[in-house]
């Protein structure tokens, strides 16, 4: 580990076991049996899955802390988030599909109760956004789109 105040390292270990995979780190693991599925029956997550719900849950843990910090009250936090993969049909092998696949982007709409209203909002939602690593990280393909309900 580095030792200095701009940087932290992780570390992590990944392991074959039984066609799945084990993460492990300092104190846990969590086990990964496919990068993505395109069954919709399908019940355990997959590292799609773990890596947009670490995404959305950092956006809203961070509103939840910003808004704490700044003694605003946030209630009915709820998200919506639609990925969209380009070249699916290469991850499956089929013939013809040469192009590799990617993330072409994440739309997440983050619906919530605010008093905050005009420039006070868009203030608290950039501070929001700019204390999100893995959204600062892939923002080029994460559009995010705060919605205030009544």
């Amino acid at each position: 580990m580095e030792d200095n105040i701009n940087f932290f390292e992780k570390n992590y270990r990944a392991v074959v076991k039984s066609d799945d995979v084990k993460v492990y780190n300092e104190k846990s693991q969590l086990t990964i049996d496919s990068a993505i599925s395109f069954d919709s029956e399908k019940e355990e997550f997959t590292s799609i899955d773990y890596f947009v719900s670490a995404i959305v849950s950092e956006i809203i843990l961070t509103m939840e802390r910003v808004a704490k910090k700044r003694g605003e009250i946030l209630q009915d936090i709820e998200a919506k988030v639609n990925l969209t993969i380009k070249n699916p049909m290469y991850l499956l092998n089929v013939i013809g599909f040469e192009e590799s696949a990617l993330i072409e982007k994440i739309n997440i709409d983050i619906y919530l109760f605010s008093f905050l209203e005009g420039e006070e909002l868009e203030d608290f939602l950039k501070e929001v956004l700019d204390r999100t690593l893995i959204y600062n990280s892939f923002k080029e393909k994460i559009e995010v789109n705060f919605k205030t309900v009544l």
